[in-house]
């Protein structure tokens, strides 16, 4: 379980990283709206801007809220400023109830209209992820999004958090493998060249679309 104390993890060249508090939950959900607004793995699914901002602000800050006790986010922050953010999901991963995401503000997204976009959102991202949570056990960890702050994008804001945070966080507490995924071709090199190999493809099917998804696996 993660502690509600603002005890800082490590630091980086440019992060100070420590686990979210309670009081972060909101910021750090819109941080993760507005990094992925224009994310073709929304888009696909609500085009319109408005309409797509309700429901990843509803989701978003629901999954944090619900989830927040099981997995473990971590927050880079430059100038106590949070710019980047990673959901990782530990081993012995249990996902909560239904029951639970309704206490944590899911009631939201199920008043939403248009409730066949929501159910083929929710159900290309469970297939989206489902290779990864195949792999969760044992000593692998999966890292569910690293979310970069727009304003920080292409300054190794991510590779700093993901590198110089995240596996060492994971070692530190017995992991020995990190999974992932991406949807995003043109990051495949970025993180080949940081080690990380892709263990599975598939093509999902967007509303008509066609979305790649690609699965990492890193042994630590």
């Amino acid at each position: 379980m993660i502690s509600d104390n603002y005890d800082k993890e490590m630091k980086t060249d440019q992060l100070d990283i420590a686990n979210m508090r309670h009081e972060e939950i909101n910021l750090c959900a819109e941080l993760s709206v507005q990094a992925f607004a224009d994310y073709e793995y929304f888009t696909h699914f609500f085009p319109e801007e408005k309409e797509r901002l309700t429901f990843m602000r509803a989701m978003i800050q629901s999954e944090y809220r619900t989830t927040r006790r099981r997995a473990h986010f971590l927050i880079g922050h430059i100038a106590d400023q949070p710019v980047v953010v990673a959901d990782l999901f530990p081993p012995d991963w249990k996902k909560p109830s239904d029951l639970q995401y309704l206490l944590h503000g899911w009631g939201r997204v199920l008043r939403l209209p248009n409730q066949d976009l929501v159910k083929a959102w929710l159900d290309m991202d469970a297939r989206a992820g489902h290779f990864c949570h195949t792999l969760l056990g044992g000593t692998t960890w999966y890292l569910s999004s690293l979310t970069v702050s727009p304003q920080s994008q292409g300054k190794g804001v991510g590779r700093e958090m993901l590198m110089q945070g995240v596996v060492p966080y994971i070692a530190q507490r017995g992991g020995t493998r990190l999974c992932f995924f991406t949807n995003s071709e043109s990051n495949l090199a970025f993180y080949r060249h940081l080690g990380f190999e892709v263990a599975d493809y598939q093509e999902l099917d967007c509303r008509g679309h066609k979305m790649g998804s690609w699965s990492f696996v890193k042994e630590l």
